[in-house]
């Protein structure tokens, strides 16, 4: 398992939702021994052991302080797919994000620039097929808000490494 251990804010919030803020079962022993946070639950049936001490591996820890974020959404890729609901604003039809590219609607070649107002996402095969041509998305791309991606961000409890951590999201 590589994310093993949810990881919440000084207020009881996960420090982020998109990606969940989850870090694997290593660094989060490190955070406690560091005491730079507050184990809220441990996973029941999971210790690690050295050849003197045994310590149980955490399953929910929050910071100690609360650590403030911007309150702006960061142009990334996973981002513009998030917006744009992982939909070829093309096609029309949704992919998994490894058939999936980034396009500008007006082309670098033509003027356009990659910023979030000229950036959609894209399958390959539209993409081979726009090439160069300035071409109309379904969607006029717009800079989405920090609501706007955590409504379309899909979070499946059961993915989850403990049932617990659905008090902490939902």
């Amino acid at each position: 398992m590589s994310k093993d251990c949810l990881l919440l804010n000084g207020n009881g919030k996960p420090v982020s939702y998109f990606p969940l803020s989850t870090i694997d079962w290593k660094t989060a022993v490190k955070l406690v021994y560091t005491r730079n946070v507050i184990i809220i639950k441990n996973h029941e049936d999971w210790s690690v052991r050295s050849p003197s001490v045994t310590l149980e591996v955490p399953s929910i820890i929050m910071l100690r302080r609360f650590h403030k974020f911007q309150n702006y959404v960061k142009f990334s890729r996973s981002n513009v797919y998030l917006r744009d609901m992982y939909r070829c604003q093309y096609c029309a039809d949704v992919f998994d994000t490894n058939q999936l590219t980034l396009d500008h609607v007006l082309p670098r070649s033509k003027g356009g620039d990659t910023s979030w107002e000229n950036i959609v996402t894209c399958c390959k095969s539209c993409n081979t097929l726009k090439g160069s041509k300035p071409i109309d998305p379904i969607k006029k791309p717009v800079k989405p808000s920090f609501a706007h991606l955590l409504n379309g961000h899909k979070l499946n409890p059961n993915d989850f490494a403990d049932k617990e951590w659905v008090k902490y999201i939902f």
